[in-house]
């Protein structure tokens, strides 16, 4: 029987549809809705009106279009925006009085766990020491772990660090950029910023790990470093690799244009995250100098897949113990 998860994030609330087959998913269907929850959250403390309104209206098409996907069981999750909300218990209040759903409050450990699990899932290959990283719109999770090809489907197991950083592409975007392009010293600040909060947070992670990205800015800078005629897509997509110097010419690129430019580029991968992407960009350039890492693969899985595996961790038997 399908199931759905919703990842409520600080900028998207993303749906997935999966059926399982014993250790096995398989994607029905995917949707991104733009919600900007986290609009003002690190100046204020509180996710507004308009946001809660634009987050109600969002999840009552995602709970629709899972029914109309035989979908028996909705799991819905979030993450940033509403750890920091000090509303958030009016928030989930409100959701549960209108639309009848639970919002689980994902903790740090409980997002690295399943956004690592998701963006291994992509890969049978990985053996050895990798990073994940997740650029989010509130805050960017870093998780080490060492071959997460023997864990499937319980990939938590393989995980042997992790760092939370305090800085996501809408957070420093309102914090840092004063317009689009920004000016030289908003430049300065931003990576000002993600080298203070990287080196405060050393990992135990190998001298070269496979770096993986995960989530809206890895995989929107895949589209459109790949062209808007490109079918690669979140849904059925495979994993895709792009280099330091791919990420450091969209850096310098983006850094010139107006939002309305950037849109351009890719006017379906940026709907929605063209005013933020250029720092998304920023954060993914600065991790790889900061690692010294020529390469990184793209996972077009994120925690909405992690939230559907976790589920399916839980109701899959053991494997037998074989003795000797």
């Amino acid at each position: 029987m399908p199931f759905a998860t919703i990842d409520i994030g600080t900028n998207t609330a993303q749906l997935l549809v999966v059926e399982h087959n014993g250790d096995a998913l398989r994607r029905l269907h995917a949707a991104e809705r733009f919600v900007r929850l986290g609009e003002g959250v690190d100046a204020n403390g509180e996710i507004g009106t308009d946001a809660q309104d634009r987050l109600l209206a969002t999840l009552q098409e995602h709970k629709q279009v899972a029914h109309d996907h035989g979908a028996d069981r909705i799991v819905v999750a979030g993450t940033s925006a509403l750890r920091d909300a000090t509303n958030r218990k009016a928030v989930l209040e409100r959701v549960q009085r209108k639309l009848d759903l639970t919002i689980e409050i994902l903790s740090g450990n409980d997002e690295a766990a399943w956004s690592f699990a998701a963006a291994c899932s992509a890969f049978d290959d990985l053996t050895g020491p990798c990073l994940v990283v997740d650029v989010g719109g509130g805050s960017t999770e870093l998780v080490a772990g060492r071959n997460p090809a023997a864990h499937h489907p319980t990939y938590p197991a393989a995980i042997t660090d992790r760092a939370s950083l305090d800085i996501g592409c809408v957070r420093l975007t309102e914090r840092c950029f004063d317009g689009h392009p920004p000016s030289p010293d908003a430049i300065t600040d931003a990576t000002t910023l993600i080298d203070d909060a990287l080196a405060g947070a050393p990992l135990d992670v190998s001298p070269t790990p496979t770096v993986i990205g995960t989530a809206g800015t890895a995989t929107a800078l895949a589209r459109v470093h790949l062209g808007p005629n490109s079918t690669w897509n979140a849904l059925h997509g495979d994993g895709f690799t792009l280099t330091h110097a791919d990420v450091r010419h969209w850096r310098d690129q983006l850094l010139s244009l107006t939002v309305d430019e950037i849109l351009a580029l890719h006017p379906d991968a940026m709907a929605g995250r063209a005013d933020v992407f250029t720092v998304g960009v920023i954060l993914l350039d600065r991790i790889l100098c900061h690692y010294d890492r020529a390469t990184f693969r793209v996972s077009p899985y994120e925690l909405r897949h992690g939230l559907a595996l976790r589920i399916l961790a839980r109701t899959t038997p053991p494997s037998p113990t074989v003795s000797s």
